[in-house]
């Protein structure tokens, strides 16, 4: 490894030990990004890492508030940690996620003295991504949770709560008391604190409901006889502890947990930044302050995203039940919802017409291979073609010049055919003068991502990490 070889131990390449402390971790990343911007350099060809090899010391389960709250498809921690790192010598240290899904990349910039800005069309994202990043004071949490419990155990009635198919994922008592402490929180006064029982009553929501805690997407849990007696036991027990939760002890557990994950993250971090929301498109960024003025151009240095892959994520379905609870979408606003989405499930029936000036030639082939298998495949895969080259129209926008773009992205089959979104990415990159400096591969490895979404999908085995220089 070069001049690097005083200040790691290398066990394999790009395996990295850090073992004299007079080196800082940041100046050795820098190093070890800058590596391998040199041998793709010199040799075009993709570096196959392991991320969690990489960054070791770094936990892949339950740290800091990454686990605050269930979301699908997350991005691995270590590869938003590794980039962010490297660029510590940026003079301004803003990060941008257009797509900021759980908060991943939001929290770790937080942490690290970045100050994150995002945006994505899923409101409870946003409101996960806030209170993920929000250093709360932790005795005040105590304090209104206390009222909460208080009021929730007084109250007998509230305001009936529309969610979609309730008697399949509740038991009627069960909701009735939802309902209940839902007002409780509703009353709230102080609303950043709000935002976060919202978030642990969320979380409530999915652990007491029918639906099957190891799919993302509400799946009712059930055995079958396909399943072992010992996969039907666990089920038949889950089950019976659904049927027998108490719903304000719970509720209390989510808190005091999370609360504790504050906790540790302030004892870390004490002067982290909240994310700022920039919009809710990423095909149109504002300021975070009014969202009627663009975000100036060349103004982000450093934008790290994952946005979704090619269609293959339910993203609204998952988070169906949540955003029902806390009335960020009714059961009626979730299709419309879906609308808005980029890297959708379903889309309104129309003739199918090829949008030829739109696509390269390579894409315009690839569809007319789809539509003679599923038209409605080839439909929805040209408007996430469509609206991910707006996207990328955007990014390049508002990068600054020298900025770098970290693009974290996965190849999927549709009907068969495979679908390149590294190398469309790629080209609509490159029309806007941005340089390809490094294309990293790393193995998946049950990260919560939908794999598989139907039979007209596959699964995604790999992620593909582009780096873009202005």
């Amino acid at each position: 490894m070069g001049d690097l070889n005083s200040k790691f131990i290398a066990s394999s390449r790009y395996e990295i030990d850090l073992i004299e402390q007079k080196y800082s971790l940041d100046h050795c990343l820098q190093n070890t990004l800058c590596q391998m911007i040199d041998e793709y350099h010199q040799t075009q060809t993709p570096i196959n890492i392991d991320f969690r090899k990489l960054i070791h010391w770094l936990r892949a389960g339950d740290q800091l508030t990454h686990q605050i709250h269930p979301y699908p498809a997350k991005l691995l921690p270590h590869i938003a940690y590794f980039f962010l790192k490297a660029h510590k010598n940026l003079t301004n240290k803003v990060v941008l996620d257009p797509f900021c899904g759980s908060g991943t990349v939001a929290l770790e910039a937080s942490i690290h003295g970045f100050l994150p800005l995002v945006a994505d069309a899923n409101p409870l994202a946003l409101l996960l991504t806030k209170v993920k990043t929000t250093p709360y004071c932790t005795d005040s949490l105590m304090q209104i949770k206390e009222r909460i419990s208080y009021k929730a155990k007084k109250y007998t009635a509230a305001p009936v709560i529309d969610v979609v198919n309730p008697d399949l994922w509740y038991l009627p008592e069960h909701k009735k008391q939802l309902e209940v402490l839902l007002r409780a929180i509703e009353e709230v006064a102080e609303q950043d604190e709000k935002a976060f029982f919202k978030i642990c009553f969320s979380s409530l929501t999915k652990k007491v409901s029918f639906a099957d805690p190891a799919i993302s997407v509400p799946v009712r849990l059930k055995t079958k006889e396909k399943f072992s007696s010992t996969i039907n036991a666990r089920i038949n027990k889950k089950l019976d502890w659904i049927k027998n939760a108490n719903i304000i002890q719970e509720f209390s557990n989510i808190v005091d947990a999370n609360i504790e994950r504050i906790n540790e993250t302030n004892n870390k971090y004490p002067n982290r930044f909240t994310a700022e929301q920039v919009g809710v498109d990423a095909r149109s960024l504002f300021t975070n302050f009014n969202d009627s003025i663009p975000m100036p151009d060349n103004s982000v240095p450093l934008v790290i995203t994952s946005p979704p892959y090619g269609s293959a994520q339910k993203y609204v379905r998952a988070s169906s039940l949540s955003l029902n609870w806390l009335e960020l979408a009714s059961p009626n606003e979730l299709r419309s919802l879906e609308d808005k989405s980029i890297g959708r499930e379903h889309i309104r029936k129309t003739p199918f017409q090829l949008r030829e000036g739109n696509l390269p030639e390579e894409y315009i082939q690839l569809l007319q291979k789809i539509v003679q298998k599923n038209e409605m495949r080839a439909r929805i895969t040209q408007k996430y073609l469509i609206e991910m080259s707006k996207v990328v129209d955007e990014i390049a926008r508002v990068t600054a010049p020298n900025g770098r773009v970290i693009f974290v992205l996965g190849n999927n089959q549709v009907c068969g055919e495979t679908l390149r979104n590294d190398k469309f990415i790629i080209e609509c990159f490159l029309k806007h003068h941005l340089k390809l400096k490094l294309v990293l591969i790393d193995d998946i490895k049950s990260r919560g991502l939908m794999t598989k979404r139907n039979r007209t999908a596959s699964v995604i085995s790999r992620e593909t990490v582009l780096v873009f220089e202005k």
